[in-house]
């Protein structure tokens, strides 16, 4: 029985190289994102990967993603929760919807979607790799919600 991997954000960056790492060790990757024009490009560069195209940010997202997974693949060995927005403004002129659209993605997601997968991980003996920032641990003035729900991810990954 392979390993599988379902990997966040998989469509670019972090996400993309963590998907063809992961495809190199032998692991089914299952590559996510909500960008499905990128992630149908993206996927072509990853041996054998299959993609979800989800918007992460709510529970109810989590909750069909778990389920889909489950049915498909029975179980889940990793978890690479990578999603992210960053929206860089000051205290002063940080919207409460750009506030609000950064939390629900890089932080409610990874919450969600980690408690979602956390049975099966226990199951499967599995890992769950919560990638963060530098900008968690090093304040900025132009990065208040991104800084924010970096330094909130650090602490959720304790």
């Amino acid at each position: 029985m392979s390993k599988n991997a379902l990997i966040t954000w998989a469509a670019r960056g972090i996400g993309l190289a963590s998907s063809k790492k992961f495809s190199a060790h032998g692991y089914e990757v299952l590559m996510l994102d909500r960008d499905e024009t990128e992630l149908e490009n993206a996927v072509q560069e990853v041996a054998g990967a299959t993609t979800l195209c989800f918007n992460i940010s709510s529970k109810e997202a989590a909750t069909e993603i778990a389920a889909s997974l489950i049915r498909s693949h029975g179980a889940l060995n990793a978890l690479i929760n990578n999603a992210d927005v960053a929206k860089f403004d000051t205290i002063e002129n940080c919207s409460v919807e750009s506030w609000r659209r950064v939390m629900e993605t890089n932080l409610d997601g990874m919450f969600y979607l980690s408690q979602a997968l956390i049975p099966t991980l226990r199951t499967s003996k599995g890992s769950i790799v919560n990638i963060a920032s530098i900008s968690g641990l090093r304040a900025s003035t132009l990065s208040v919600a991104y800084g924010t729900s970096k330094a909130a991810v650090m602490q959720l990954s304790k």
